[in-house]
């Protein structure tokens, strides 16, 4: 990892990139699943994968959150790029970019900061022992076979009134702001990739926040990765 890595980000982010091995050409032990939250505005998503984290993670294996705002940064900055690219073979590389051409062939607006943004959610998706919050990570990854995708949604009126509860804000002014956001996300997903992101076909589980709190989700979601076989055993 290149020291000045840390004029970029958050020392404490920067610390968790090396410690999913990013920066480095070395082989993983073991391929954990990386895991995508996608929901509509109002939901609890940053308390689920906080919560995933937390509980996944071992002294020698941590889990690491990566929201919509980070992916950006990372994905604007040419020495975290080249850092993300270098932690992947030649052959994988190449694969990569392929894919990513054939994803955006229909030539976005700002292809270019697409395109990177695409390859960091990639490579994160591939290198697994991640969670990543928004960005059409579910999408841009429903092919690898380490990916859980998630989607949260609950009725309006349990989104208004914890988005009023929690901004202090009257509910008509919270109902607005979800419409807006909602509406902004589907948006860049939509540029981005040409393809809905509110349809449950691109999930492996789609929650009702409404019925199921941060908690409840979060052991949902990790009993479906026993399920799946997906974690790998790191015992031996």
């Amino acid at each position: 990892m290149r020291p000045n890595l840390y004029q970029k980000i958050d020392r404490d982010i920067a610390a968790q990139l090396i410690a999913l091995g990013i920066g480095e050409k070395r082989k993983q032990k073991f391929h954990f699943p990386c895991i995508t939250i996608s929901r509509e505005f109002g939901c609890e998503g940053t308390p689920v994968a906080r919560k995933l984290v937390q509980k996944l993670s071992t002294e020698e294996y941590p889990w690491v959150l990566f929201h919509k705002e980070l992916i950006t940064e990372m994905s604007e900055q040419e020495d975290i790029q080249q850092d993300l690219l270098e932690s992947v073979s030649e052959e994988s590389r190449g694969q990569l970019h392929q894919y990513i051409e054939h994803l955006l062939a229909h030539k976005p607006t700002n292809l270019e900061l697409f395109k990177k943004i695409a390859e960091t959610l990639r490579i994160l998706g591939d290198r697994g022992r991640s969670v990543i919050l928004g960005s059409g990570a579910a999408i841009i990854n429903a092919d690898l076979p380490n990916i859980l995708c998630v989607r949260l949604q609950a009725p309006m009126d349990f989104r208004v009134e914890r988005v009023a509860k929690l901004l202090d804000i009257p509910a008509s002014e919270a109902r607005n702001k979800i419409r807006t956001y909602d509406g902004k996300r589907e948006e860049f997903v939509y540029e981005f990739t040409r393809k809905d992101v509110s349809s449950p076909r691109h999930y492996h589980l789609v929650i009702d926040n409404s019925r199921f709190d941060a908690g409840q989700i979060t052991e949902l979601i990790c009993h479906a990765l026993v399920l799946r076989k997906m974690l790998p055993d790191v015992t031996g």
